[in-house]
């Protein structure tokens, strides 16, 4: 039986990112040894150093060296004021960068904060290498919090950055990464596809990067393990235990362990492992147990927990596939008690991922090996009690998604009602707009038009005998300021309900309000439709009018535009109306709550259609709005 085999199905991603981390972890902690020299040295001449960018720099090394932990906080922050102090983005972004990267995970707020404040000031000038490391340091964390697919599109958002440069070194460390968020998700295609490419690169290196060349063999032998093709995992465990062991890394102990623990696992699914035997042998391994022993007795594995833990893992499966399960049990005291006696650090990242598996597995193969020493001879009773538990925990499970599927339907069915609910009161709030506009416009063109028109009739019946100038200036005055009031009606009262809109349809009401537009305001106006036209009802015509009416107002008033283009496109599916302008332009996701409210309206009166509303602007580079509704056989050509 494997470790996996034990871990429940729920948490066998969690598992396998965790394996490969711990991956991560080997290597990073071979550095730690080579730098431990540099950080001391650091250390003691910090202090005495000006405060210039050089200092700076040394601060944000140091944080860099201790990976993570309190004073590698600290650093940062120290190198992030300096940094203010210079004024310069990009130490100022870099500063932010490695504060995002050291604060702990269990503060993910703030190194999410941290590292939108990185991407703003290499965005300010342009540092591509720095957003992209950004974006590959958001990618890692999003992995280990397990969110698979926000990883990998931040990791294409690193390798898009570092291919511009272009950078090919930084570009296969980025698919190194992407590929563990493929495999961790189960694509073992993608993970292959992108270990190899990052693996091409790396062979072309001088000097020859062994500890790198060997990470990218293990993660393809982890990819073809996955697709079940054994002979090929081995092959590539092997070709990076070849590096592993020219660079002397203490981690050729993850490639032996990886291909004995595959081994056993084929074993007791009953597979035949003839051939992987045949491929450890050409490497000059007498057997699975010879390569245990080699692992046991590699330089460097006394304060190795982790790997020590991996080999042990590994001794315990080979005594449960030969029913020795005293011997298993025994094993697991000990890497229990070993486990006491290791004193964890925060920086101790081995020790962290260890504590994630441990967390998921322990309870589970202690009881289980308890079980198997304690009631060996009785069998048949155990397996009775695990099948009872089984069921039971399966009519929990059905229960429990019964339940769960049932609030969820209650959840959908209340949302549709409000939703529903929402609709009926937009539509009588629309409506009850729209005859009040005409009851408006009505009375204003027959009520107030008819009086003015009246008025100057009787002024002009009046007998006046303009004895002076004066008195003739005012009678002219009067009847001017009559016919301009006229005017204004009749514009206002058009503006409310178009006459054109219901005689002559939507086309002819945009066109004529385009061209009022035109000749009114100092911008140039044009009106362009595509298609053949289809004809709607009333209400979806007076909603579209409404719309453009608005966009078209909110150019006039806040634009600044010198050219302005309304279309209209009709096709056998979809009824497309865009505005767009070369105005100031603004960011939309700045709007306040209490401003934007015509673009409210715009996107209230689509949504009323069964349309959708979208709109496209930055500052300097004018504005696009676009409706999209779509057309079904009520409307006609």
């Amino acid at each position: 039986m494997s470790v996996e085999d034990i871990i429940p199905s729920k948490y066998k991603i969690a598992f396998r990112t965790t394996r490969l981390l711990i991956l991560f972890a080997l290597l990073g902690s071979q550095m730690v040894l080579g730098q431990s020299k540099e950080l001391d040295s650091l250390r003691a001449v910090v202090s005495n150093m000006p405060d210039d960018s050089v200092k700076c720099e040394t601060h944000l090394r140091i944080a860099y060296l201790l990976y993570d932990g309190e004073e590698a906080v600290q650093q940062s922050k120290s190198g992030l004021a300096l940094a203010k102090k210079l004024g310069s983005p990009r130490l100022i972004g870099k500063s932010f960068h490695r504060l995002g990267w050291c604060t702990g995970f269990d503060e993910m707020d703030k190194k999410t904060a941290y590292l939108d404040s990185a991407s703003v000031y290499f965005s300010r000038i342009n540092d591509l290498y720095g957003l992209g490391n950004v974006y590959d340091t958001r990618g890692v964390i999003l992995l280990t919090y397990g969110s698979l697919e926000d990883s990998k599109l931040a990791f294409q958002q690193a390798y898009d950055y570092f291919a511009q440069i272009p950078n090919e070194e930084r570009k296969a460390g980025i698919l190194n990464n992407w590929a563990v968020a493929e495999y961790t998700s189960g694509n073992a295609e993608e993970g292959l596809k992108k270990y190899q490419e990052a693996l091409d690169y790396r062979l072309t290196e001088n000097p020859v990067a062994h500890v790198e060349i060997a990470r990218l063999y293990q993660g393809l032998g982890e990819c073809h393990k996955m697709k079940g093709n054994l002979e090929l995992a081995a092959t590539n465990y092997l070709k990076g235990y070849e590096h592993r062991k020219d660079a002397e890394d203490v981690g050729v102990v993850e490639s032996m362990m990886s291909i004995v623990s595959m081994m056993y696992d084929a074993a007791q699914k009953q597979v035949d492992t003839v051939a992987i035997s045949d491929v450890i042998k050409a490497y000059g391994f007498e057997s699975s147990t010879d390569m245990i022993q080699k692992a046991e007795q590699t330089p460097g594995l006394d304060d190795r927990i982790g790997l020590k833990n991996y080999i042990m893992d590994v001794r315990r499966e080979q005594f449960l596939m030969n029913k020795n399960y005293k011997a298993a049990y025994d094993l697991l005291l000990k890497q229990k008690q070993m486990e006491e006696e290791y004193k964890l650090s925060e920086s101790s990242i081995e020790a962290l991922a260890d504590m994630k598996i441990k967390f998921e597995k322990d309870q589970l193969k202690i009881q289980l090996l308890e079980e198997e020493v304690l009631n060996q001879k009785k069998q048949d009773h155990v397996n009775m009690l695990l099948f009872s538990l089984g069921g039971l925990l399966l009519i929990t499970l059905v229960g429990f998604l019964y339940y769960k599927n049932r609030m969820h339907t209650a959840k959908l069915e209340l949302h549709e009602a409000q939703r529903e609910q929402q609709i009926i009161s937009m539509r009588s709030m629309l409506e009850g707009q729209e005859k009040e506009r005409t009851r408006i416009a009505r009375d204003l063109h027959d009520g107030l038009g008819n009086l003015l028109s009246s008025l100057k009739v009787n002024i002009g019946s009046l007998q006046i005998n303009f004895d002076d100038n004066n008195s003739k200036k005012i009678y002219v005055s009067a009847s001017q300021m009559i016919d301009e009031a006229c005017t204004e009606v009749r514009k206002i009262a058009h503006e409310m309900m178009p006459q054109s809109l219901k005689k002559l349809g939507l086309r002819k009401a945009i066109e004529d309000l385009v061209k009022k537009m035109d000749a009114i305001h100092p911008f140039h106006a044009e009106f362009q439709v595509h298609g053949t036209e289809k004809v709607f009802d009333d209400n979806t015509n007076i909603m579209i009018f409404r719309i453009v009416q608005e966009s078209l107002n909110n150019i006039v008033k806040y634009a600044d535009a010198k050219e302005v283009l309304v279309q209209i496109t009709y096709s056998d599916d979809w009824f497309d109306l865009t505005i767009e302008d070369d105005g100031v332009g603004f960011d939309p996701k700045s709007l306040k709550a209490d401003k934007g409210m015509g673009l409210k309206s715009i996107a209230f009166r689509t949504e009323f259609i069964g349309g959708t509303f979208d709109i496209n602007s930055r500052e300097g580079m004018g504005t696009l709005v676009t409706i999209n509704i779509p057309l079904n056989k009520k409307y006609s050509t």
